[in-house]
C-alpha cells in the first residue's frame, strides 16, 4: 500500500522539540523578523536562499570563455542548454544491471518452456544464453554512447553546470557545517572533479585555509586545464599559484581501470575519512561497496534518517536548490532551481562534532521529503521516518504546537522535522475532525 493512501495527524504524533521552543520564547521579542531569524539559525532548518557564484569564480568563467571560445556568447548559451537537457535525460549505464535485465528472472519464464528446457543438456543452453546476453549487452553499449569532455564540450559544460553544481555542493556542505560545527575538514578528495566546483564550495562554506590538501581527480585533460585556469590566483599572468592552498590535479589510468582504481581508493579513504559525500548517480554506483560494507562505523548523516530501503523508491526523492546563473547574456535577477539527490555518510557517530547540548540528538531524525502539498489546508508534508517508512502527515493549525506549526509552514524538502514522537501509531493517529481539516492556512 502506498504511503500516500493514508494521512497521519501530526498534532497527535509529534510535539515540538526543545530545539524550536526558542522560536516563541517569552524572553525574545515576538516580531516577524526576529522569529524568522531564529528559524534560520535552527540546526533543523537547512534551506538556503538563492546562491550566487563567488565574484572571482564568476569572473574566471567569463574570462575563460572570452579568451578561448570561438563562438558567440548567445551561441554558447543555446548549445549549453541542449547539453544540460541531454545530461538530465541520459540514463545511467550499469553493466551489471544491463546483464540482469537481459537474462531476466527465472520465475517470469513460461512453465511449458521451463519443462522443455529440462530435456536439453545444460551446457548447450548456457552457451546459447551467454551468446544472447553478450549480443544484447553490445547492442546496449552501442545505443549508450559515452560523452567526451574535450574542447568545445568543456565550454558548454562550464556554461550549463558551473552555477548549479556550485550551489548544490554548497547546500550539502552547509548542512554538515550547520549540524556539526565542530567538524573542520583538513583534506578533500574529489573524484571526477570536473570544473573544480567542489573545491570552490568547500572553501566557501568553511574558512579558506582550513583544508590543507585538495586532491582533484579528473580523467579529462581539457576539463583539468579549464579547472586549473579558474583556480589561478591571477588570471592575467600564468603563475602556478592557486586561489586556495594545496590544490593537486591528477588523472587516473585508462578508462578500463578507472572503476577498479576508484574502488580501491574509496576503500583506503574509508579508513581515515570522517565524511563522504555522494552527489551523483554515477558516484553512488561506484561507492555502493562502501555503503553496503561500511561496517558498524558507517552512519547515514543525510538526507536519509535510516540505513534501510528507501520508502520512496518507487518515486522521486530530491531537494531543490536555487541559484543565480553566471552572466554571459542571461540576466541574474531571477534565480533558477536545481533538484538534487545526494547522500552523506560518516565514519563513526557524527554527533561527536555537535556543539555541547543538554540532550544528545538521536542518531536519526525524521526528514521532510516533500515541499508541502500545494493548496492543502491544513499543511501536508511527506515525512521519512527512522524505521524506513514514509508517512503523509497533516499539521492542523488549531491543534499543532505553535513552534512546530510555524516550522513546518516554512520548511521545505530536506529540512529535519524537529518534533519528538508524542504517541505510538494507532488508529486515532489517522483521524482528523472537520474543523481541523478545514482550518485556513495563514502565511
Amino acid at each position: 500500500m502506498s504511503f500516500s493512501s493514508r494521512i497521519v495527524n501530526g498534532a497527535l504524533r509529534y510535539r515540538a522539540a526543545k530545539a524550536i521552543e526558542s522560536l516563541f520564547s517569552e524572553s525574545n521579542a515576538q516580531t516577524a523578523s526576529s522569529v524568522a531569524s531564529r528559524l534560520r539559525q535552527n540546526p533543523c532548518y537547512l534551506s538556503l536562499p538563492a546562491i550566487a557564484l563567488p565574484a572571482q569564480l564568476d569572473l574566471a568563467a567569463i574570462t575563460y570563455l572570452r579568451e578561448n571560445s570561438l563562438s558567440s556568447p548567445k551561441a554558447i548559451e543555446d548549445r549549453s542548454e541542449l547539453l544540460y537537457n541531454f545530461l538530465w535525460s541520459r540514463p545511467l549505464l550499469s553493466e551489471i544491471e544491463s546483464k540482469n535485465l537481459s537474462i531476466g528472472k527465472v520465475n517470469d519464464s513460461d512453465p511449458n518452456v521451463a519443462t522443455a528446457v529440462l530435456s536439453h543438456h545444460p551446457d548447450d543452453l548456457t552457451r546459447s544464453r551467454r551468446s544472447s546476453v553478450k549480443k544484447s549487452h553490445e547492442t546496449a553499449l552501442e545505443d549508450w554512447k559515452s560523452l567526451t569532455y574535450s574542447g568545445h564540450n568543456c565550454e558548454l559544460y562550464l556554461t550549463a553546470r558551473l552555477a548549479p553544481n556550485f550551489a548544490s555542493a554548497c547546500r550539502v556542505f552547509y548542512e554538515i557545517r550547520k549540524r556539526c560545527p565542530k567538524f573542520i575538514p583538513r583534506n578533500l578528495f574529489d573524484f571526477g572533479s570536473g570544473l573544480g566546483t567542489i573545491t570552490w564550495a568547500t572553501n566557501t562554506v568553511w574558512p579558506v585555509g582550513c583544508i590543507k590538501e585538495h586532491y582533484m581527480v579528473e580523467p579529462s585533460a581539457d576539463m583539468t586545464t579549464l579547472s586549473e585556469f579558474m583556480l589561478r590566483k591571477s588570471l592575467v599572468t600564468k603563475s602556478p599559484e592557486t586561489v586556495f592552498p594545496g590544490v593537486y590535479h591528477r588523472r587516473f589510468m585508462p578508462a578500463n581501470k578507472v572503476s577498479h582504481l576508484c574502488s580501491h581508493t574509496i576503500r583506503t579513504f574509508w579508513l581515515t575519512m570522517r565524511f563522504m559525500t555522494i552527489s551523483a548517480a554515477a558516484e553512488y554506483s561506484l561507492n555502493r561497496l562502501t555503503i553496503t560494507h561500511g561496517g558498524e562505523d558507517l552512519f547515514i548523516f543525510a538526507p536519509c534518517p535510516h540505513k534501510l530501503n528507501c520508502g520512496k523508491k518507487d518515486s522521486l526523492c530530491n531537494i531543490a536548490v536555487q541559484y543565480y546563473h553566471f552572466g554571459l547574456t542571461r540576466e541574474k535577477s531571477v534565480p533558477l532551481t536545481e533538484k538534487i539527490s545526494y547522500l552523506v555518510v560518516s565514519r563513526g557517530d557524527w554527533r561527536r562534532y555537535q556543539t555541547p547540548v543538554v540532550e544528545v540528538d538521536p542518531p536519526y531524525l525524521p526528514r521532510l521529503v516533500s515541499y508541502g502539498i500545494s493548496g492543502s489546508r491544513p499543511i501536508l508534508h511527506d515525512v521519512c521516518l527512522p524505521n524506513g517508512s514514509v508517512e503523509r502527515t497533516v499539521f492542523p493549525k488549531t491543534s499543532t504546537d505553535k513552534p512546530l506549526y510555524y516550522f513546518v509552514r516554512h520548511a521545505k524538502a530536506g529540512d529535519i522535522l524537529p518534533g519528538d514522537e508524542a504517541s505510538a501509531t494507532d488508529e486515532t493517529t489517522y483521524l482528523l475532525n472537520d474543523a481541523e481539516s478545514n482550518a485556513p492556512m495563514d502565511d
